[in-house]
């Protein structure tokens, strides 16, 4: 793993602009700082303009000659960035985190955290190494084995875990065993402690590259992109795991696994990415 750069997103927008891609960059500062005046957007570009200067990243004596202001390397990792047409996503809101890769070339990625939609830490890692991040970052915890846990859930029953008020409605229409009932307490408790929050990875494909999106990327509904998305929830000892079955009535099946269960459910984007 090779650290790329560490930036805010004010300085991730203004590299993204200069490097003629300003639908992106655009989409970028929409998501982070929502709608600004022209005064408000000058202010923010021109104190991230100051820190990359700092920074080094931005040569300031080539900017005012009209030249290329950044090297050829960062140029490099910013086409790579915006041009990538896998993204590998992986939520953590409890920490108002995110894990990211983009592919830009055959086994080669990078590795993208986002903290609190503010700080972005970039890193080149191969293929291989991704789940090893992805593993790494959520800090799971868990033995060789865990108490066979689960339940069945129907579709509408399994959005309504989103609404603490419909928990209640969730027992009551759904026909859990006995079994099934004392799982389903459990996964309560676990949801509680993470703020009634389910984690989840999605892969993202863009046939032509993010750069042709529209300037509203980050903030519209992407599943017309979307591969594979998976729903799970860490537990003291190991992790709920989401799944839907062929089941009629209730395809939403919840289970306890293993980390290193869970590892092989998150290798399956393997499996659908095209490179």
């Amino acid at each position: 793993m090779e650290l790329v750069m560490t930036c805010t997103t004010a300085e991730l927008m203004l590299l993204v602009g200069v490097c003629d891609y300003p639908g992106v960059a655009k989409g970028i500062g929409a998501a982070t700082f929502g709608k600004r005046s022209e005064k408000e957007w000058k202010a923010i570009l021109e104190t991230a303009e100051h820190q990359l200067i700092l920074k080094g990243i931005i040569d300031d004596e080539k900017a005012e000659r009209g030249e290329e202001p950044i090297s050829d390397e960062m140029k490099t990792f910013i086409n790579r960035y915006v041009q990538s047409k896998w993204i590998i996503r992986g939520t953590d809101m409890p920490r108002k985190r995110a894990l990211m890769f983009h592919h830009y070339e055959g086994d080669d990625w990078l590795a993208h955290i986002i903290y609190k939609d503010i700080i972005h830490e970039f890193y080149y890692v191969t293929f291989d190494e991704i789940l090893d991040q992805i593993r790494e970052y959520y800090s799971f915890s868990s033995g060789d084995s865990v108490p066979a846990e689960q339940f069945f859930l129907t579709e509408k029953a399994f959005d309504w875990l989103n609404e603490p008020k419909k928990v209640d409605k969730v027992k009551k229409k759904s026909e859990f065993t006995d079994e099934e009932k004392r799982s389903f307490e459990h996964f309560l408790e676990d949801l509680e402690a993470k703020n009634r929050y389910l984690y989840n990875l999605t892969t993202f494909h863009f046939p032509n590259g993010t750069d042709n999106l529209s300037p509203d990327l980050y903030m519209e509904n992407v599943l017309y992109h979307m591969r594979d998305l998976f729903f799970f929830l860490p537990s003291q000892n190991g992790v709920w795991l989401v799944e839907y079955t062929p089941h009629p009535k209730t395809p939403v099946r919840i289970y306890l696994v293993t980390v290193k269960e869970w590892i092989e459910r998150a290798a399956r984007f393997k499996e659908v990415i095209e490179v």
